[in-house]
């Protein structure tokens, strides 16, 4: 400091600083002159008269650090194989983070050592397997901090992203406490991500870029590693940065037709056969990323959060406790009528799209049977219930109560006429049918106004329609899954507690529930 303030006020005279630094410079000609004592004045020197070092004596410490390096290793190996106590090779490690140390104060250190220093660093961290608390790496860092764009192009390519430890160590750059610069320099490569997702090059060969060469080689376990960093990348700068996530759109598109492939990415997972251990977390943070996204446009994209049920669907080797407890403790009590109305209608409308693409083009809704069976499950049911509660049930429906009209903004009528099919009861799977029934019990408990007038002893349109979609479940022969049957008896049961149903109909249901 004392230095700084003296070079503030009075010109030093370069010649006379030429003189002192030559000495020292030239005792750099073998590695084993330099120590600790001799790097801490090349420091000092390099923060007060940082010009003085050049491109070519950077070269002359990478081979000097080269040296101390490959020292260390061979101490540590003869000290393991004598049996001593403590591992060998810390006092070599210590003179070589102190040479990292001087790269980020020498100006002439360029870009181009990057790539050098990170090889020379990390192969002899994976030779000490001392990753966690190498001594190199808070060196390395303050390096590299210079240069966070450049940094992030090397590592991101295939070459070095299909390497755990390459990316293990950007992991680390981007959890830092001083990694915003790193963070910063990652969120600006959108494109990078995208191409780890989808199997494409990052390479910064123009030639490859142009497809003129062919890219660095990589097979289909190499690309699920690579893919895995893409997503912990983006799931960590999501994390620290909520706000960046909510404006990527073309990156959750991606990371979205990634999640929703039913044949290869969900079953893939689910079995986890051919999976790492490593990456068992992925479809987690997978999830994570696309909740943070839809908390930003809740009102726009209700369809992604029906995708996150996903996650629910089967069994994966990962834990979802995070999506049930949002989905009970925010989106049922928190979310807005409207929006469960929205919800609600979104449902309807995919409800009614082919499943699978048809292949001319038109739209499908991509829900599986167990999909749907989720969306009623976490979303509608909790939902419509919390609001019925809490005395929101006919801001909820829509419309004042009219059991004979076709209303398709009113909830009750439009999921009687649209969504429950009397003739067909079984187009659906079991656990879709138990679900539609139980919401079905849910509307004639609390919206029985909007389905039959009490008054009217002739039976309406919706109420036929109801008890003709529960009937069959009295037929055992038509009905042999006995979860089914029973919700069947309990729709029934609702609509003669709630309604003056026929007498026959009565002793009927009666009778199949003493059975």
């Amino acid at each position: 400091e004392c230095m700084k303030s003296f070079i503030g006020g009075f010109q030093i005279d370069m010649e006379m600083v030429h003189q002192v630094i030559r000495p020292m410079l030239l005792n750099l000609g073998d590695y084993r002159n330099l120590n600790l004592s001799l790097i801490q004045r090349l420091a000092y020197l390099a923060q007060l008269f940082s010009n003085v070092f050049s491109e070519k004596l950077c070269e002359q410490l990478l081979q000097h650090l080269k040296k101390w390096l490959e020292v260390a290793i061979v101490t540590q190996k003869q000290a393991a194989a004598n049996g001593a106590s403590k591992p060998g090779g810390q006092e070599q490690l210590k003179v070589a983070a102190a040479i990292v140390d001087l790269f980020h104060r020498i100006p002439a250190a360029s870009a181009r050592f990057i790539e050098l220093l990170c090889k020379l660093v990390l192969t002899t961290e994976r030779a000490l397997s001392i990753e966690p608390g190498s001594l190199l790496r808070d060196p390395l860092r303050r390096y590299l901090a210079r240069f966070p764009s450049e940094t992030m192009d090397i590592f991101l390519q295939e070459q070095y992203s299909k390497e755990g430890q390459w990316s293990r160590f950007v992991e680390y750059l981007l959890h830092h406490e001083e990694g915003e610069v790193f963070r910063t320099g990652l969120q600006n490569k959108t494109e990078k991500l995208i191409a780890m997702m989808t199997g494409n090059t990052t390479s910064t060969n123009q030639l490859v870029q142009l497809g003129i060469q062919a890219a660095h080689p990589t097979n289909s376990k190499e690309k699920s590693e690579i893919q895995f960093w893409a997503v912990r990348f983006t799931s960590i700068l999501s994390k620290k940065s909520p706000a960046w996530i909510a404006t990527q759109q073309n990156l959750i598109e991606t990371i979205r037709t990634l999640w929703d492939n039913e044949t290869v990415y969900q079953e893939k997972h689910r079995k986890g056969d051919d999976i790492d251990y490593s990456q068992w977390k992925e479809p987690k943070l997978i999830v994570k990323i696309l909740l943070q996204y839809f908390k930003y446009h809740q009102d726009d994209h209700i369809s992604l959060l029906f995708d996150c049920l996903r996650a629910l669907c089967g069994r994966f080797l990962t834990d979802f406790q995070f999506l049930k407890d949002f989905l009970e403790n925010e989106v049922s009590q928190k979310y807005s009528v409207e929006w469960k109305r929205a919800a609600f209608f979104e449902f309807m409308r995919l409800w009614r799209l082919p499943e699978t693409d048809p292949g001319n083009g038109g739209e499908f809704s991509g829900l599986t049977q167990d999909l749907k069976a989720k969306i009623l499950q976490y979303i509608l049911i909790p939902c419509f219930s919390w609001s019925f509660e809490h005395g929101e049930g006919d801001k909820l429906i829509g419309s004042p109560p009219a059991p004979d009209d076709e209303n398709h903004t009113n909830v009750v009528s439009a999921f009687i006429q649209l969504i429950i099919n009397p003739e067909d009861p079984f187009g659906t799977s079991d656990n879709v049918r138990i679900l539609l029934l139980q919401f079905s019990c849910l509307l004639v408990d609390q919206g029985a106004a909007h389905i039959h007038d009490a008054a009217n002893k002739k039976q309406g349109n919706k109420l036929r329609r109801l008890m003709t979609y529960a009937w069959p479940c009295l037929l055992s022969k038509n009905c042999v899954d006995p979860a089914t049957r029973y919700h069947g008896h309990l729709l029934l049961s609702h609509i003669i507690a709630k309604f003056a149903i026929h007498k026959r109909i009565v002793i009927q249901v009666f009778h199949s529930l003493l059975k």
